[in-house]
């Protein structure tokens, strides 16, 4: 599972998955972020942009066809009908004188039952037999038609949707007049609402078990030993409804300073990595979070800034990082409030994960 697959699932759980109106406003916010990440990444190519997307699109077309319901199977029980009954033919009675002359066939008879669909030796080809035979192939057993060509049909439309959907949400119809483009470098996050009790799980717990092998753990803050805070920084472990999360706070612009072990550097050499800074605003109002990084022989990530709001949600990053050897850890330095104005910042996990191309 790919670090965007996994964040757009790791969303799904803070919600009720099976409602449609759910999930397109999860893959809206991905599309959305998507869209900000790469107007902010001027390195990358038209090319290279448009295979992201393609990359979303076919990721969110894989998760949305295991909520398309199963067609019924053919084959099933059928319940079969009594045949009608067969009524008697007629008898014509024939008066002894006319019997040199041939009488007018009734149509009632044409249509007796005792004529044999399959048998045309009694039909005869006379123009006022077809109608007749018209009847009879209607009255045959027409084969079913197969469950499987409307659900090819349903599979189709489904995707005609999906696609229709993305072009008038991703604003790729829209004018760069009619984009808001006032903050650059946004994070590719998915935001997150109160959906549920979910927002309860701690930053340790069952919402980090889908990335379980993929997600590299740099910071928990049950461990704030590989924090370092500089004069008139503050940095307290805070427990807040089984939540456990550090909050930071600075002046006059300083940062505070999360390490990145040899180790974590070593299994990112030469591969793109996402980075992931769960967090969220205090006090009901957004922040502006500003990061930077040092990673030592393998170079740094740039300066990023951030819009965070009182929500928790996750805010990432992509580096590229050199094959090289580190020969020591690095560092990622968050600012909690980039405009001085002494807003805190609570932080609930930092990782890293390798992308996917």
């Amino acid at each position: 599972m790919d670090a965007i697959e996994n964040a757009i699932r790791k969303a799904f759980e803070k919600g009720d998955a099976s409602k449609r109106p759910f999930r397109e406003k999860v893959y809206r916010s991905a599309f959305a972020a998507l869209e900000r990440t790469l107007e902010a990444r001027d390195d990358l190519s038209e090319e290279a942009k448009t295979a992201r997307r393609e990359n979303l699109k076919t990721t969110i077309t894989e998760i949305e066809t295991e909520f398309v319901p199963a067609a019924p199977q053919a084959g099933g029980p059928q319940v079969s009908k009594p045949a009608p009954r067969e009524r008697p033919a007629p008898s014509p009675q024939v008066e002894p004188e006319a019997r040199s002359a041939p009488r007018p066939r009734d149509k009632s008879e044409a249509f007796a039952p005792r004529i044999d669909p399959r048998d045309r030796s009694g039909v005869s080809d006379d123009p006022s037999s077809e109608e007749a035979k018209r009847r009879i192939r209607a009255a045959l057993p027409r084969p079913r038609r197969s469950y499987a060509m409307l659900f090819l049909i349903a599979t189709v439309v489904a995707f005609l949707g999906l696609g229709l959907w993305w072009t008038m949400s991703s604003g790729i119809l829209m004018s760069s007049d009619e984009r808001d483009t006032s903050v650059r470098n946004p994070p590719l996050a998915l935001e997150e609402d109160n959906y549920s009790a979910d927002e309860e799980t701690t930053a340790s717990g069952s919402r980090g078990s889908r990335a379980e092998g993929e997600w590299i753990t740099i910071f928990d803050p049950t461990d704030p030993t590989t924090v370092s805070a500089p004069d008139g920084g503050n940095i307290d472990v805070m427990r807040n409804d089984d939540q456990v999360f550090l909050q930071v706070s600075t002046s006059g612009g300083a940062g505070i300073s999360f390490d990145v072990g040899r180790g974590v550097l070593e299994t990112l050499a030469g591969r793109n990595a996402i980075f992931s800074i769960e967090a969220r605003a205090q006090d009901g109002e957004e922040t502006q979070l500003s990061l930077s990084c040092n990673f030592g022989a393998l170079g740094d990530c740039g300066r990023t800034r951030y819009v965070v709001g009182p929500t928790r949600s996750d805010y990432l990053f992509e580096v590229e990082l050199p094959n090289q050897s580190p020969s020591s850890g690095g560092t990622i330095t968050i600012v909690p409030d980039a405009t001085g104005q002494g807003h805190a910042l609570d932080v609930f996990s930092i990782r890293a994960a390798i992308a996917t191309q």
